[in-house]
């Protein structure tokens, strides 16, 4: 058998594909299984994280500091909070720079 027609069997043995009445190939609707029982990460559980922070209450010049911010993703995190704020309102820019007088830092200033 080739190597098509094995991956053809194999979608219909797994119930991603079926033959219609004419006998053509159709793929199944559904394509994602809904599981249920498994743990949620961490880093999903943590989304609302960043809600508290005060970009609308900052004039220009002003910062914040954030602090434990001890691994790349959460850095990141908080780089991307700014962004996102600075693509909401181009009237304002935000910029986020590690804090030098304290490890795992960062400070967030309005630039506009």
């Amino acid at each position: 058998m080739s190597k098509m027609g094995s991956y053809v069997i194999s979608l219909i043995e797994e119930g991603k594909a079926y033959e219609d009445n004419n006998g053509d190939l159709r793929m199944s609707e559904e394509k994602y299984t809904i599981e249920t029982g498994l743990p949620v990460p961490k880093s999903i559980k943590n989304q609302g994280r960043w809600d508290g922070l005060p970009f609308e209450n900052m004039k220009m010049g002003d910062s914040f500091l954030v602090e434990d911010l001890s691994s790349k993703e959460d850095q990141m995190s908080l780089r991307g909070r700014a962004t996102r704020e600075n693509n909401r309102d181009t009237q304002k820019f935000y910029s986020v720079v590690k804090n030098p007088e304290k490890a795992d830092s960062f400070r967030v200033f309005r630039v506009k």
